[in-house]
């Protein structure tokens, strides 16, 4: 039977199977709940408190809200960290009126910021609260307790054990142009051309985490190694036969550091070493742009390595301020070709946990040498900077219509270069209704050169990139990236469980400028602006905490911009069929 056959019939039948559970949602949470091991590093959205006692279940006040970000250190505008919010929990449960204590992660895409949910359950006048035991397998003895080693109300060590298996079927990858499109790209050995391309691909990352609090204060030691093992087992797209691939994966060392200041609402977090970060939604870094994946290293697909080379992180929360500064350095493919691009920048940010969300950033290249090509000749990229301000506005005036929005004005230091990129998106999203369904519409502008100026002015994405938000199309990322682009996009998604997500997106793409120097070979220049359209079919089905299923149906249709790079021979549409299993300890 045909492979991509197959991955359809596993695609529907999944699907299908999770439609007919219906089980009861959260009412009042529009998200996925999902794995905190998958939520490693990502920004946090929002924090609410559901305080459980005999006469109900109640949402906390913004006074209980207020105390409990105080006391333990979970807050909008803060990065999760799975150590830091388990210790929290367990700070909670050693209060003399609380029964337990837990948090449930919500997302509403692949590579959204986290909303954390926390569940307080204090104890009926009629009970007595019980010592806590031991918890962690160094305290039980028992398998069962796997990964906590150990864990008690001042520390946690736990075991990391992730990893991934997924199926994928290509037909008519990169459009059955793919020596043209990989020209000079040193992983093409065995570029796809027309017709079907199916492999596997799976990755393994173990490793130790851990957090102790230092003596009776309020400062936190953290950290965390593991390694990655990843490959695949035959051709995929871009790379002739398997490839197995093993490296060190996070080794980060953090300080946290709470409860400073007058009112003690002050916390100050400090990090460095191989991690993950996140920026807002993507826009410009995004989590999966940390590390190279393709040719050798074999997932090009499950894009196993996202933690950056080297990272050094500080953010300093007080209220509903947050300052956060960032140098990042992303993991490259080939060690004898590194170009040590690094970048920096800091960000001031507001978020009421309600309706707004804003801020600005400031985002510097500070070394490497990669360069711009441009009409002119070729560039340094360090010395480039963004000015970027955003503002998210969410539920106004409680209808579940939200309004997202952001500004990047490019420019650089040593050279005549000037650009922007921006877009507007809005929405509704009725977390009361059956399935919580959502609509969102989003344009978004990215400008390209005018190659008859002496100023450069395509506009140069960064480090965007993964699933989610800013993959504006699965299958145009591969061939024209970020830069030069203008794109609508329509979504549709629904929940139908906590655990099952159902989406359909649409993109229609184009470019601004003809000119579209530092493209792959056959669109640097242009003869036409349209690129195309794709509809993307994408679940996501939490089968637990610890497994999540991911099922991804592509199809782009070439438009005037790539068929005519070929004189309107050979080009065909392109359809990706996915089928990943994702596990997390």
């Amino acid at each position: 039977m045909n492979a991509r056959i197959v991955l359809l019939i596993v695609f529907v039948v999944v699907t299908g199977w999770v439609f007919g559970q219906q089980q009861p949602v959260e009412p009042t949470v529009a998200g996925l709940q999902f794995s905190p091991q998958n939520a490693e590093g990502y920004p946090i959205k929002s924090v609410s408190i559901i305080l459980h006692k005999a006469e109900g279940k109640f949402l906390a006040d913004s006074a209980e809200t207020a105390a409990f970000y105080n006391a333990f250190h979970i807050k909008p505008g803060g990065i999760f960290r799975q150590a830091l919010a388990d210790l929290a929990i367990l700070t909670i449960e050693k209060q003399p009126y609380i029964k337990s204590a837990n948090y449930q992660l919500y997302n509403t895409s692949q590579a959204d910021p986290v909303m954390v949910l926390v569940h307080v359950f204090f104890i009926n006048t009629d009970e007595t609260k019980s010592s806590p035991a031991g918890k962690g397998m160094l305290n039980t003895h028992s398998f069962k307790s796997f990964p906590v080693l150990s864990e008690t109300d001042h520390s946690k060590l736990t075991f990391i054990l992730n990893g991934g298996l997924g199926f994928f079927n290509e037909s008519n990858a990169l459009f059955a142009k793919g020596p043209a499109f990989t020209q000079g790209n040193p992983i093409a050995d065995n570029p796809a051309v027309k017709g079907e391309r199916f492999w596997g691909e799976v990755n393994l990352e173990p490793g130790l985490a851990g957090i102790l609090r230092l003596g009776k204060s309020n400062i936190y030691g953290y950290g965390a190694v593991s390694v990655l093992f990843s490959g695949r087992n035959t051709t995929d797209i871009y790379s002739n036969s398997s490839a197995f691939f093993t490296d060190v994966e996070r080794m980060y060392a953090g300080l946290l550091i709470t409860r400073l200041g007058k009112n003690k609402k002050t916390n100050i977090d400090l990090s460095f070493g191989r991690q993950f970060y996140q920026l807002d939604d993507g826009f410009l870094i995004s989590k999966f742009s940390g590390s190279a994946n393709a040719g050798p290293r074999g997932t090009v697909y499950l894009n196993s390595r996202t933690a950056f080379e080297k990272t050094a992180l500080i953010k300093i929360q007080s209220g509903r301020w947050t300052v956060n500064g960032f140098f990042l350095e992303p993991q490259e493919l080939f060690k004898n070709r590194q170009s040590n691009t690094a970048y920096a920048g800091g960000t001031l940010t507001y978020n009421d946990n309600g309706h707004i969300n804003t801020g600005f950033t400031y985002l510097r290249t500070v070394g490497g040498s990669s360069r711009y090509n441009t009409p002119q000749g070729a560039f340094a990229k360090k010395g480039m900077y963004i000015l970027n301000p955003k503002l998210y506005i969410k539920d106004i005036s409680g209808t579940g219509i939200f309004v997202k929005s952001e500004y990047a004005y490019q420019l650089h230091s040593n050279y005549n270069m000037r650009s922007n990129a921006w877009y507007i998106g809005a929405g509704m999203s009725k977390s009361k209704w059956k399935y919580r369904p959502s609509f969102y519409y989003r344009y978004a502008f990215m400008k390209g050169d005018d190659s008859t100026t002496a100023r450069f002015e395509k506009f140069d994405p960064v480090l965007t990139g993964g699933l989610g938000n800013w993959v504006q199309g699965i299958n145009f990322r591969k061939v024209n990236g970020n830069g030069n682009f203008i794109s609508h996009r329509v979504e549709f998604k629904a929940y139908l469980s906590k655990a099952f997500e159902f989406s359909i997106d649409y993109f229609h793409l184009s470019a601004n400028t003809l000119s579209n120097l530092g493209a792959l070979p056959p669109i640097a220049t242009l003869k036409a602006k349209k690129y195309g359209h794709e509809v993307t079919l994408t679940t996501r089905y939490f089968l637990n905490n610890h497994f999540m299923l991911l099922c991804l149906l592509s199809h782009a249709k070439p438009g005037d911009a790539i068929k005519n790079a070929f004189d309107n021979k050979g080009v065909y549409s392109w359809t990706s069929v996915q089928s990943s299993l994702f596990m997390f300890f």
